[in-house]
């Protein structure tokens, strides 16, 4: 139960130091916003009112943001947020903003200029329309109604299923005007959907002849590489040789008793017959895979190959 109530208590405390983060921040974007308006800087001034507004609602930012709107020529917004802080002001008990807001109000409502939706064409099934203005869906109890709208461009926008959209743009230049749209019937969406190409029949024995090809090539510089193999197999072969026998000759009971040449020429020696060994090795792996890749180029079977391999010497056999 403790811990609950320490849960609760904790939750209103955060809820608390939230409030009050978004006070602070509202005032601070209120003060601002006051600022901007004694510079006439109302485009700027407009946003910090609404943020504000946003964090903190309040019926004095509403009456200067609505203030901002009318300086800035925006009177349909302005009429709104005046009518929205009637009743604030009613519940508030204060008589001078009450008023305030209604003779702002009733001092703009000649000035509002308005926008009229209606749809064309009794065919035309309104319920399925979505309607948009400035990106705003449009309610059915809209159409047909004289709705305030701020000068400037407004874009009205038609959609239904299985219908071509429609849109236009309209521009409101003057107070007092009155903006009559007839949304038109929507063509049908009848373009028939493009039909997936039949993919282009492939030449199986073109594509065999490059397929094999491109393996002859891969096989030649295989069978190279394991060519050099061997070479420099038998090369390091002769040389071990050449060096254990130059050994013996300083070492009176080979390979015990050398003396200290007798000995590098030992582990010379050594070191060059393991290098031969790897060398003949991978070469020899090489050519295995050589024999398969070429022999096999053109069927694309693996063909039974023996191949054999040892110092300076190397063969391959086997049914092709």
């Amino acid at each position: 139960m403790t811990g609950g109530l320490l849960f609760v208590l904790s939750s209103v405390s955060f809820a608390r130091a939230q409030a009050g983060g978004n006070r602070a921040a509202a005032e601070a974007l209120f003060n601002e916003g006051r600022a901007l308006m004694a510079k006439q800087r109302f485009s700027e001034a407009c946003p910090k009112f609404e943020a504000s507004q946003q964090l903190d609602p309040g019926l004095g930012t509403l009456l200067n943001l609505a203030d901002c709107y009318e300086k800035q020529g925006k009177l349909a917004s302005a009429w709104a947020e005046y009518r929205e802080a009637l009743p604030l002001a009613r519940a508030s008990g204060s008589k001078v903003r009450q008023d305030l807001a209604t003779e702002r109000a009733a001092a703009l409502e000649s000035r509002l200029s308005t926008m009229t939706i209606r749809i064309l064409g009794g065919g035309q099934d309104s319920a399925a329309l979505e309607i948009r203005r400035d990106g705003v869906p449009v309610q059915q109890a809209e159409l047909g109604s004289a709705i305030p709208v701020d000068p400037g461009e407004h874009t009205v926008e038609a959609s239904a299923p299985g219908k071509q959209k429609w849109s236009s743009t309209y521009r409101v230049s003057a107070e007092a005007t009155k903006l009559s749209v007839e949304v038109p019937t929507l063509a049908s969406n009848a373009a028939p959907e493009a039909a997936p190409k039949a993919a282009a029949p492939v030449d199986r024995s073109v594509s065999a002849v490059h397929s094999g090809s491109a393996q002859r090539t891969v096989a030649v510089v295989v069978g190279a590489a394991g060519v050099a193999g061997l070479g420099l197999g038998t090369v390091f072969g002769l040389q071990a040789k050449s060096a254990w026998s130059d050994a013996k000759s300083h070492c009176p009971s080979y390979p015990y008793g050398c003396d200290p040449e007798g000995i590098d020429l030992h582990a010379s020696a050594n070191s060059k017959a393991a290098v031969s060994t790897v060398a003949f090795v991978a070469g020899g792996a090489a050519l295995a895979v050589f024999a398969v890749l070429w022999f096999s180029a053109d069927t694309g079977k693996q063909e039974s190959v023996a191949v054999g391999f040892g110092p300076g010497a190397a063969f391959v056999r086997g049914s092709f």
